[in-house]
């Protein structure tokens, strides 16, 4: 996955880690793709052409390891690039890929052979390590995210203006598409009921995709597409609560980012990351009750600002931090070769 001008947002995480790679001293090479695949026929295509770019890169750079995101089809592509470069291959595993392990037998099967013969594999949480293991049985998954990057995820102030007209208060922002899975219109209607009580306030949602459509006509939701990400940081300083309710996530380190930028925060019990955050920065709530999520919206709004718990949290997981246990991994694979 690439961030690219038409889906800024898109793989901005493996951009990310490639830079913290890079500045741990790695030479990293690219290859991926720019937006997602989508329908029988267009999957083949790109996927067709991600195999012929990672075999032609391996074949020019002979990597040391071949680090590839997501399993399938990523791991069968990773193994194919890393047996021409005669290197090992690291594979992570980011949530949605396991889901689909765990729902097709077929599929299980298919990539159960690449993922044994990886030197190292990834789950970005302890939750997916361990589903991961229960869908591949034998392999032993290390548990490193992908990290924030502190530079830029920090306190501070911020102008709402930037984004458009000033907002009615309180303002909570939601970072992510625009789909069911990431429940925005459960959160659309917790924050009306919000603004009920309190005279005012305002939803604004950093995303596109195919709920925007029956969103668009709330009045108080802002639609505001998709953010460049080096703009995210200043969206979320200038929210009075920040909101990550969905139903299922693979990590959900975009509730991090928020914390990282100081700003109250309303997770989801079920994502893996809200087991790390203090309650002085963060409410859990069911993400499929709305009485929650509006409670958890009211208590998010009497929490302090730039939590020093919180921000230890973010300490601990930030890019170059993470970028340094990933490169013990690569270092111990490439030391396996042959």
């Amino acid at each position: 996955m690439l961030p690219s001008a038409d889906a800024p947002q898109y793989g901005v995480f493996v951009a990310r880690q490639t830079a913290a790679l890079e500045q741990a001293g790695c030479v990293v090479e690219l290859v991926g793709l720019e937006r997602r695949a989508t329908g029988r026929g267009g999957s083949a295509r790109k996927y067709a052409g991600l195999r012929r770019d990672g075999v032609h890169a391996a074949n020019r750079m002979r990597p040391d390891v071949v680090l590839a995101h997501y399993l399938v089809p990523t791991a069968q592509i990773a193994r194919r690039a890393a047996r021409v470069a005669g290197a090992p291959y690291v594979l992570v595993a980011h949530g949605g890929d396991v889901a689909h392990l765990e729902r097709s037998r077929p599929l299980r099967l298919a990539t159960r052979r690449a993922v044994r013969g990886a030197s190292h594999v990834v789950a970005v949480s302890q939750p997916l390590a361990e589903r991961l293991r229960a869908a591949c049985p034998g392999v032993e998954p290390v548990v490193i995210d992908t990290g924030v990057d502190r530079v830029r995820f920090r306190p501070g102030p911020g102008d709402a203006t930037a984004f458009g007209a000033e907002p009615s208060r309180p303002l909570v922002v939601q970072v992510g598409n625009l789909i069911e899975r990431k429940n925005p219109e459960r959160l659309a209607r917790a924050v009306e009921r919000l603004r009920a009580e309190t005279g005012g306030g305002e939803l604004w949602i950093a995303g596109d995709g195919p709920l925007a459509e029956r969103l668009a006509g709330l009045g108080h939701v802002r639609l505001l597409g998709a953010v460049a990400p080096d703009r995210i940081p200043d969206l979320l300083r200038v929210a009075d609560a920040a909101a990550l309710v969905a139903l299922s996530e693979g990590y959900g380190l975009g509730a991090i980012e928020a914390v990282a930028c100081g700003v109250p925060l309303v997770v989801s019990e079920t994502a893996p990351v809200a087991g790390e955050l203090p309650p002085s920065a963060a409410v859990r709530v069911d993400p499929h009750d709305e009485d929650a999520i509006l409670a958890g919206l009211r208590q998010a709004l009497l929490l302090d600002r730039a939590d020093p718990a919180g921000q230890a949290v973010a300490d601990r997981h930030a890019d170059v931090v993470q970028a340094r246990r990933l490169l013990d991994v690569l270092a111990a694979a490439a030391a396996s070769r042959p």
